[in-house]
């Protein structure tokens, strides 16, 4: 009878272990945030690489230094796919996989609709203050 409280407890160390999948990221804008909390104490270097379409592997970017940070935010990526993993440059750890991040930009047409759009909010919050300041100098909330 032993046995149905070892599985019990088995079967909840299975769920209460978090498992370290590699996300996937979209972003809009080019930039994105990685999250590795779990693994910033065995972990140096944040490896970048470009999946390119043709090519069995994919193709180095970028590399950072990460020691002891939790979390990178990383910007100025163009459209494409791309894979972020961590590295221990001692070689005692073997590499994590992170996340795959797809980039993929705004139109031109839909970024500056949404700049004319804040100018216009930008404009009318300006000229509503001016206004008020006008008719408080004026007497009329006196």
């Amino acid at each position: 009878m032993r046995t149905i409280p070892t599985l019990l407890l088995g079967l909840l160390l299975m769920i209460c272990t978090p498992v370290h999948a590699a996300q996937t990221l979209e972003s809009r804008e080019g930039y994105f945030v990685l999250e590795f909390e779990n693994h910033s104490s065995a972990y140096d270097s944040l490896e970048i690489f470009q999946m390119v379409e043709g090519k069995p592997a994919p193709v180095a970017v970028q590399t950072f230094d990460v020691t002891g940070q939790r979390q990178a935010t990383l910007s100025g990526f163009a459209n494409g796919e791309y894979l972020a993993r961590l590295i221990d440059s001692s070689g005692e750890h073997s590499p994590v996989e992170l996340a795959r991040v797809q980039v993929t930009h705004r139109s031109l047409y839909q970024a500056l609709a949404l700049f004319v759009l804040g100018l216009a909010a930008f404009l009318m919050l300006l000229g509503i203050l001016l206004s008020f300041v006008r008719r408080e100098r004026d007497g009329h909330y006196a």
